[in-house]
């Protein structure tokens, strides 16, 4: 019986560290370059339109791209430029008052969740739901800022 030929992969070269972050920074300048294009397709559709409800949509997804643009120039400085870094104090001196922020956010997402239930208007429905997204978010990043202290404060 013949034997069959198996084609063994060739081990891929392990990036270096510096390889990895070349290719993050590229790949995010790339990004911040569509969000670029979204601010300003968004500026040029709310322009063009008297529609209030296209002008908000348009106005929303705008914001989103800037403050998108932001974040990944603060994920770029933080690899190229200066570390992020977290020190205990530094959550430590305003803790109390994130807690409150983030049970402020999660009184908004019942309000909103029971608001949309009952809700039998799409256009208004769907705004609603949007928000409600939106506080979610805000409280998922508290709850990242929470993972952080736990790592900082491993006892706490």
């Amino acid at each position: 019986m013949p034997k069959l030929k198996v084609a063994r992969k060739k081990a891929a070269k392990k990036k270096t560290g510096s390889q990895r972050t070349k290719e993050m920074v590229d790949v995010m300048k790339q990004w911040q370059g569509i969000e670029r294009e979204a601010i300003d397709t968004c500026t040029e559709l709310m322009e063009k339109s008297d529609n209030l409800l296209v002008r908000q949509v348009m106005e929303i997804i705008r914001n989103d791209s800037v403050q998108h643009h932001r974040v990944q120039q603060f994920i770029i400085d933080s690899l190229t430029r200066t570390p992020v870094q977290l020190k205990p104090e530094d959550l430590a001196v305003i803790w109390d008052e994130i807690e409150k922020h983030d049970e402020a956010e999660r009184k908004t997402i019942k309000l909103g969740k029971a608001l949309a239930k009952d809700c039998p208007f799409f256009v208004q429905k769907t705004l609603i739901d949007y928000l409600i997204y939106d506080e979610q978010k805000h409280d998922k990043l508290l709850g990242e800022l929470e993972k952080f202290k736990k790592n900082l404060y491993p006892y706490a």
